[in-house]
């Protein structure tokens, strides 16, 4: 692991230390603006993509915070079923809290289809999470992106993280496989080298206390196990006409 533990403290601490060092945490719907301004900027992103209980513990970190940041969710995680209600309550919460939501989409369904294809596919996933959120989806990430995605040959109708004609101008790290490739987000705002950051996290890494590698997994498993469990005793509580009493989520130990 790159910069120190995975925790919840340790997100803690970089989302001060890009607060301490004048960091506005921006929405990817002000890139153009912020490209053109003088103002250091950091659009903090999480591409969901196993575990909404966790993105949620991540969204709720930073609210109190004072952080806003963007949760790209997927309609076809291996782990989470985005259209069952616990996952939409989650992803309302999440929204509630002041944050964005944008598509994560998974090229591997559109891997047959022509270039010309995959922008249709992207729209139709966003008009549904549209319909279902309520609010505009008008950003996306592809989960896992093939060539013709990193080298710019898919156009879509709406701002892609990996289009570097987009991200122009921002620096970019992610925590991919536990290691900041692209510099340790504290390092980053410390020093300032880079006025504009695009830092993408993935909620499922940071647990409240330190793991290893198989221990997040199985607390990826638990928590979308208590939520179907949540939503098959909910269903069968209506359909028997008994009162419905929501199975909360434990946190991991």
């Amino acid at each position: 692991m790159s910069g120190g533990p995975f925790t919840h403290d340790r997100y803690r601490a970089i989302l001060r230390a890009g607060l301490a060092a004048g960091y506005r945490f921006a929405s990817f719907h002000d890139i153009e603006a912020l490209r053109r301004g003088e103002v250091r900027a950091c659009l903090m992103r999480h591409d969901c993509d196993n575990d909404l209980v966790a993105a949620m513990r991540m969204a709720e970190i930073e609210a109190e915070e004072g952080v806003s940041s963007t949760y790209f969710v997927m309609l076809r995680s291996a782990l989470y079923n985005l259209l069952a209600p616990p996952e939409t309550a989650l992803v309302r919460r999440i929204l509630a809290l002041g944050h964005g939501v944008g598509l994560h989409f998974d090229e591997s369904v559109v891997a047959e289809l022509p270039d010309a294809g995959v922008p249709v596919e992207v729209d139709r996933e966003r008009a549904l999470l549209q319909a279902e959120f309520g609010c505009p989806i008008d950003v996306v990430s592809f989960h896992q992106p093939g060539a013709r995605i990193l080298e710019g040959r898919i156009a879509l109708a709406c701002v892609n993280t990996y289009d570097r004609r987009h991200m122009a101008g921002f620096h970019y790290t992610s925590d991919s496989n536990l290691t900041f490739r692209g510099g340790d987000p504290i390092d980053l705002f410390a020093t300032g080298t880079h006025p504009r950051l695009h830092i993408l996290v993935h909620p499922e890494w940071w647990t409240a206390v330190e793991m290893s590698l198989a221990e997040k997994w199985n607390a990826m498993l638990l928590d979308n196990v208590d939520l179907m469990q949540g939503s098959l005793l909910a269903r069968e509580d209506t359909y028997n006409g008994r009162r419905v009493v929501s199975v909360a989520v434990a946190d991991p130990v």
